[in-house]
């Protein structure tokens, strides 16, 4: 009779929720901004869908600010999220643990392994008490709010217990073991979970699977992010310091700055980065006009590649591939996306008819051996016995004269003496 009136008050006080869609995620490598953002996207196409969430993890670990954003975010979810310890023999250790028990439903392959949460900073393990159980209270608490076992959050943070599948379900650390997605679908069909402190029966049956890919954003944050290319651009960045540090090239500073810049993206969060790219996109092709055009129109061409891959960021990845979303006022998106492309475009336009005019041109160095008659502006005071520069084709040349020219003044080449211009004034 107790099991009875049990049941009874379950199903009276338990709504169900028939999933249609499921949203896979696959969180592969090191967890970063760029995964919170396919998450969040996950969950918004989901809740707009009548879907669930399915976060593939195969992942070594990843940034603490991040994981526990995305923790909140799982709690906080409208729809049900599912945490899937995927393919054979991978594993989720640190924040792909702590992703794990923070989900509505933990599962697990039959030869993959989970633990190893204890913070690392600098590549060093963090062993001060604040930290450590400040994240120890706060994953226990998140365990046992899903009826996991508590003691298990605390072990693998204070000795990096590691689990099996197996002994994973056995101690109540997950929910399901299944062999791949479509018996995990099988296994929780039926499962009670709370969403937003209201227990939700899940209905799964003729489902959808759907991936989520990665945005240009997210993919460009995790590129950055790998080692790799971590270590090429830090070490890029130092040998151009040093060479306009030897030479005295202020182009090279400028480069240095810009690839220190493009390396700091990986710790920004996802949805300011097209911003950043259309930022720096239009200071590469501000420099570029104000000083003349003088690279040529590569500095303004790599300049409008980052404009425009900041400008299709910025829209939902759904616009493109035809996902079903309902947006209200939609037709004001629309208008602003028209207004968008068609500024880019006249703008772009612009642009490529003054690399095309440059190009058309004879690169200066070429002009090296023949530069006279060419016209340019004096830089600095020049005279008999007192050498300057001169600006000719957007660059900058050392130049004497037989009489005093200001700077301004107009010049005209008459010879090229080894590296060095002779110039005669034409006007100031």
């Amino acid at each position: 009779m107790r099991i009875f009136l049990f049941v009874l008050l379950l199903v009276f006080f338990s709504s169900a929720y028939t999933v249609t869609t499921v949203y896979v995620v696959k969180i592969d490598g090191v967890v970063g901004p760029y995964t919170l953002s396919q998450l969040q996207r996950a969950v918004s196409l989901a809740e707009q869908n009548n879907g669930l969430v399915l976060l593939l993890l195969n992942t070594p670990g990843g940034l603490a600010d991040t994981t526990l954003q995305m923790m909140k975010e799982i709690g906080n979810s409208p729809v049900p999220v599912v945490g899937f310890v995927y393919p054979d023999y991978g594993y989720a250790w640190s924040a792909g643990t702590y992703i794990l028990m923070s989900t509505h439903i933990a599962a697990m392959a039959p030869h993959t392994v989970i633990g190893s949460c204890q913070p690392i900073a600098g590549g060093a393990p963090i062993n001060q008490s604040k930290t450590l159980n400040a994240l120890i209270g706060y994953l226990e608490t998140v365990a046992k709010s899903y009826g996991r076992n508590g003691t298990f959050a605390r072990l693998c943070i204070t000795q990096n217990v590691n689990l099996g599948a197996e002994e994973a379900l056995r101690y109540r650390v997950i929910d399901v073991v299944a062999v791949d997605v479509g018996d995990l679908l099988k296994k929780i069909n039926g499962s009670s979970v709370v969403l937003r402190n209201q227990r939700t029966e899940l209905v799964i049956a003729g489902v959808v699977l759907r991936s989520v890919e990665s945005t240009f954003t997210e993919t460009l944050q995790m590129w950055l992010s790998d080692p790799v290319v971590s270590s090429i651009l830090s070490l890029l960045a130092f040998i151009l310091f040093l060479a306009a540090f030897l030479t005295g090239h202020p182009a090279a500073v400028v480069v240095a700055i810009i690839i220190l810049v493009i390396s700091m993206f990986t710790f920004m969060p996802t949805a300011w980065l097209g911003v950043a790219l259309i930022i720096l996109g239009a200071v590469l092709i501000m420099a570029e006009v104000l000083t003349g055009m003088s690279a040529h129109g590569v500095a303004a061409g790599v300049g409008a590649a980052l404009v425009i891959g900041g400008f299709l960021s910025s829209f939902p990845v759904n616009i493109f591939s035809n996902e079903l979303i309902y947006i209200r006022d939609w037709w004001l998106i629309q208008l602003g996306l028209y207004i968008n492309i068609a500024v880019l475009l006249g703008f772009l336009g612009f642009m490529i008819y003054k690399i095309v005019m440059v190009h058309r041109q004879r690169p200066p160095s070429e002009f090296l051996t023949n530069l006279k008659g060419m016209e340019g502006v004096a830089i600095d005071d020049i005279g008999p016995d007192a050498p300057g520069f001169v600006k000719v084709f957007g660059e900058y040349w050392k130049a004497v004269s037989d009489v005093p020219i200001k700077k301004g003044c107009r010049v005209r080449v008459v010879e090229a003496l080894g590296d060095t211009l002779k110039v005669e004034l034409l006007h100031c």
